[in-house]
């Protein structure tokens, strides 16, 4: 006999959202019961029910469970109290809490669900970051978040290993701000760069192996391809011939 897959705390469809799975755990570690639905999306047995909002990024919490005629004062008013448990329980945790309220079948007004908002996050899911395990190690991966913080984890896409990691939210770094491309036309000069982005000399050519062969000839270019196996090239624009030579680093590399 084929046993029918269930899911708990929301629908099938729901299962990945990422403030559906937040929500889920802080209930799960908080002890408190989940909805529990068949395949169909009818609810088997009762208990916390997750409705994401995914425009919005909320989740709508409420407790799902059969109300008919059989349904007394007393369980409603259990009812309740649980989703005020369930309130205090995220409001606790920093999240934005809104309630709504409805008339139950005996005309009483209750509250019903809530509407939930994770706390603002420094690396919201789907945003880049730089990954540093160890300040003092040569380590780094870029990383693009793909889950709401459990605890001080979060889930991310490695780069370098291509396969979701988690990974410590206080290991996590910015990416690196771009400086503005340079303004004004191409010239015949070239800056010369380590591999650190420092700015070793200019020379002047008109192409790219022209470049290479006349930053070759410099002895301090030389040393730099002993340290660190070469060196890279740019071209420079009009507006970067009054920049003084090695302030040039943080340019980013241009046509």
């Amino acid at each position: 006999m084929t046993k029918t897959a269930t899911t708990a705390g929301c629908l099938p469809a729901s299962g990945d959202v990422p403030q559906v799975k937040a929500a889920l755990r802080l209930l799960t570690h908080d002890g408190q019961p989940l909805a529990v639905f068949a395949a169909d999306g009818a609810c088997i047995s009762g208990g916390a029910y997750l409705d994401p909002r995914r425009a919005t990024n909320e989740v709508v919490l409420a407790y799902c469970g059969e109300d008919g005629p059989a349904t007394d004062e007393h369980e409603r008013n259990d009812r309740e109290l649980t989703i005020r448990a369930y309130a205090d329980l995220f409001a606790t945790a920093g999240w934005s809490v809104t309630e709504h309220r409805d008339r139950d079948q005996a005309g009483v007004e209750r509250l019903a669900r809530l509407i939930l908002a994770h706390p603002p996050v420094r690396f919201p899911v789907d945003t880049a970051a730089v990954y540093v395990p160890d300040p003092a190690e040569e380590y780094r991966d870029i990383v693009i978040i793909t889950s709401l913080p459990a605890g001080n984890t979060v889930e991310a896409l490695s780069a370098r290993h291509r396969k979701t990691i988690r990974v410590a939210l206080d290991k996590l770094q910015p990416l690196p701000e771009l400086a503005p491309a340079p303004e004004g036309e191409l010239t015949d000069w070239w800056t010369i760069t380590d591999a650190q982005g420092r700015e070793i000399t200019r020379v002047q050519a008109e192409d790219d192996p022209g470049a290479r062969k006349a930053a070759e000839r410099k002895a301090r270019v030389r040393a730099v391809v002993r340290r660190d196996k070469g060196f890279a090239v740019r071209r420079l624009r009009s507006s970067e011939l009054a920049v003084p030579v090695g302030e040039l680093h943080d340019v980013p590399r241009t046509a």
